[in-house]
């Protein structure tokens, strides 16, 4: 059994058309990532916050659709990726272990939650 710190994406693929992210993990895991809540959950300073003050998307009830647009994703050493959206932003960094835990496919979150 792999220890989750020794699993890491293989590949991913950016499906345009149901605007989501799909990684394939070194375990043979398959996790699905919605471009939306993925944006959302941008862990940078300036979307999430730092010091008690708010971040952009905690202001913000809707993102426009250059916000929510995947265009690549770039490694981060050999623990995380930088999700790079088309207006531009590319400072939040996803550890391998908070996108699994961000998975939305129906084994992990088997309740719709």
């Amino acid at each position: 059994m792999q220890e989750e710190r020794d699993v890491f994406p293989t590949s991913f693929l950016l499906d345009d058309q149901q605007r989501r992210l799909i990684l394939s993990w070194s375990d043979g895991h398959e996790s699905v990532h919605s471009w939306e809540k993925l944006r959302r959950a941008c862990p940078c300073a300036f979307c999430a916050g730092e010091g008690g003050s708010p971040g952009m998307l905690q202001r913000r009830q809707q993102l426009n659709r250059e916000e929510t647009t995947l265009v690549n994703l770039e490694p981060v050493g050999r623990y995380g990726l930088t999700p790079i959206w088309e207006d531009g932003h590319r400072t939040g960094i996803f550890t391998f272990e908070k996108l699994r835990q961000l998975c939305e496919c129906p084994q992990c979150r088997p309740s719709g939650r």
